[in-house]
C-alpha cells in the first residue's frame, strides 16, 4: 500500500505543482481540483495510516523532512517526494542512533528523539518566518 501510494503521488508531481499555484491555474490547466484534492486527501491518509501502524508514533519525521527537502532541492514535487523519502530514512537512521547511545544500555523510545528534534526544528521555522 506504501510503495504504490507513494509512486502515485510522485507521478502525479506535476499535478501537485499546478495546485500550488492555485486552484483557477490548476483549472485551467484542466485539472479537477475538488476531485485531486480529495484523491490526495486520501492518499495521504492511507499512507499515514499505514506509517504509524508499522512505525508507532514517529510523527515529526513526516512532518519535518518535506520542508528540509524543500529547503534543500526546491520545490518541485518530482524533487521533493523521493528527497523527503530519503532524508526521513536518514533522519530515523541517526534518532535510532541517538537514541540507543544516550543511555546505554537502555534504549529510549524512538519517539523522544524525533519528538525533540521535530519540536526545535518547528520552533526555529516559525521564529524564522516571523523575523
Amino acid at each position: 500500500m506504501l510503495v504504490p501510494l507513494g509512486i502515485w503521488l510522485w507521478l502525479r508531481a506535476g499535478d501537485l505543482n499546478a495546485m500550488t499555484v492555485g486552484d483557477e491555474t490548476a483549472a485551467t490547466l484542466g485539472l479537477n481540483v475538488a476531485r485531486f484534492r480529495l484523491t490526495v486527501f486520501v492518499a495521504g491518509a492511507l499512507i499515514t495510516g499505514v506509517m504509524v501502524a508499522f512505525s508507532g508514533i514517529i510523527g515529526f519525521v513526516g512532518l519535518i523532512v518535506p520542508h528540509v527537502a524543500r529547503m534543500l532541492v526546491g520545490g518541485d514535487h518530482a524533487r521533493v517526494i523521493p528527497a523527503s523519502a530519503m532524508l526521513g530514512a536518514v533522519l530515523l537512521l541517526w534518532a535510532d542512533i541517538a537514541a540507543r547511545s544516550v543511555m546505554a544500555p537502555e534504549d529510549m523510545p524512538i519517539g523522544i528523539v524525533t519528538g525533540l528534534v521535530g519540536g526545535l526544528f518547528f520552533v526555529w521555522l516559525l521564529r524564522r518566518r516571523h523575523l
